[in-house]
């Protein structure tokens, strides 16, 4: 059995909240370190309140970065609605995007038409360069 927890709030709510207020994504290191003023001691901690909350579809890991950001859909559809999700990741300034464009999302799922088989809950990483970079 757990033993009780000594924080004020729950680690889920402390990552997610964390996670939404980044404006980049971020490592479990990189919350732990965000949350230890509030009693969050262990990357464990951090470990187990991100696979929950990305079993429940509400933050994204990216591999290419190992680190994570809160989903980025609107507040119109729930999470568990979400069949498949795009990020963008600037390769050189390493920015991340959700994008939402339904027709993309569409036509992809739409390759199950050819016997391509698209798990639920799929995550798809672009990688792309940002306009920011090009100008620069």
């Amino acid at each position: 059995m757990a033993r009780p927890s000594k924080l004020a709030i729950h680690p889920n709510n402390m990552v997610l909240t964390a996670l939404r207020e980044s404006s980049e994504p971020m490592t479990a290191y990189g919350l732990l370190k965000k949350l230890e003023p509030f009693g969050v001691k262990s990357v464990p901690i951090i470990y187990r309140a991100l696979d929950y909350l990305e079993q429940r579809g509400e933050i994204h890991k990216i591999k290419e970065l190992a680190a994570y950001i809160a989903c980025g859909c609107d507040s119109s559809h729930s999470h568990s609605e979400h069949n498949l999700s795009l990020l963008t990741i600037c390769k050189k300034c390493k920015s991340v995007d959700e994008l939402h464009d339904h027709k993309i999302i569409e036509h992809i799922l739409g390759l199950r038409k050819m016997n391509i088989t698209i798990p639920e809950n799929s995550l798809i990483e672009l990688p792309i360069i940002c306009d920011n970079c090009i100008l620069c």
